[in-house]
């Protein structure tokens, strides 16, 4: 098999498992929904840690299909070891609370401590700071600490959480313009639909029940905000 034959095929691939991923999470909502007032107001940045290269490429094709979409502008870095990209986050995120009147930040990462990164930067810019959604297994904690630091609204998993299905939804909702408060709801519930069908057809080797309860997300913060709103 030549170097070009491989390549493509694996291109291939990962566009199938792309597609299978859409078509088992599918949930009816629309992919061309209509953009929430503010978009020029609002950023976003995303940072994934260091994962498989199909976990990265996955991530960064669909969490940036939304950000782009419906934020004026969207940051995204895949770290390669512990500190990568520290430096070039921490100027991005800075730039956007500057400029912008609500900046939503996504943690797409294992268990992690990026709080520590954030709170160098000044307090005065972290007021803009609305939305701070976290994957990392056991971080459900730091949502107090993200209020205390400027954030408006948390959003965490208390256990070994199975977060790709969650965010999957979440992400969706949320940039469709629900309030966070339905938005994590939903996709709670929609997660666990999934995982008892992922139950069903292992024939009960999945664990539905454990999955959900170390899975299911929490806010904390100002749960009526949606996308259009801005921090006072």
């Amino acid at each position: 098999m030549n170097s070009r034959y491989a390549a493509a095929t694996v291109v291939m691939l990962a566009f199938l498992s792309f597609g299978f991923v859409y078509t088992f999470l599918g949930d009816g909502l629309g992919e061309g929904g209509v953009v929430p007032p503010g978009r020029g107001d609002r950023a976003a940045l995303a940072i994934r840690d260091n994962v498989t290269t199909f976990q990265k490429w996955g991530s960064m094709v669909f969490t940036l299909r939304y950000l782009t979409r419906y934020y004026d502008k969207a940051w995204y870095y895949t770290q390669s070891g512990a500190d990568d990209k520290k430096k070039a986050f921490l100027a991005a995120l800075d730039h956007a609370l500057r400029h912008y009147r609500a900046v939503d930040l996504f943690i797409l990462a294992h268990s992690n401590k990026y709080i520590a990164w954030t709170e160098s930067l000044p307090e005065e810019h972290r007021r803009r700071l609305r939305l701070v959604y976290n994957t990392g297994c056991h971080n459900l904690p730091q949502g107090e600490q993200w209020l205390d630091l400027g954030a408006k609204i948390y959003v965490g998993h208390p256990g070994v959480s199975t977060s790709p299905v969650f965010y999957f939804y979440f992400l969706r909702r949320w940039t469709h313009g629900y309030t966070i408060r339905q938005a994590v709801e939903e996709s709670n519930i929609l997660a666990w639909r999934k995982f008892r069908q992922a139950q069903d057809i292992t024939f009960g080797r999945l664990n539905a029940e454990q999955i959900v309860q170390e899975s299911w997300a929490s806010c904390r913060g100002d749960k009526q905000l949606r996308l259009e709103d801005f921090p006072k």
